[in-house]
């Protein structure tokens, strides 16, 4: 049970991560200027899409692994 944990954990961090890479990438391809734009990491969206999923995933594999060391 603790390694799906960590497993799950990882999945929903990794999740987290490529969501919010793939909504930043269809956000730029609506750029028809030539000004590169950036992946904004500290805003509401990004709290809510991204650190709120990962913190989740993180805590949860943390969890798992820190109950895989006690008897």
């Amino acid at each position: 049970m603790r390694l799906f944990l960590m497993l799950l954990g990882a999945a929903i961090a990794g999740g987290a991560l490529l969501f919010w890479l793939w909504l930043n990438a269809m956000a730029g391809s609506w750029n028809t200027s030539n000004t590169r734009s950036s992946t904004h990491w500290l805003t509401g969206e990004a709290v809510m899409y991204f650190w709120l999923p990962f913190a989740v995933g993180i805590a949860i594999a943390a969890a798992a692994f820190i109950w895989w060391k006690r008897p």
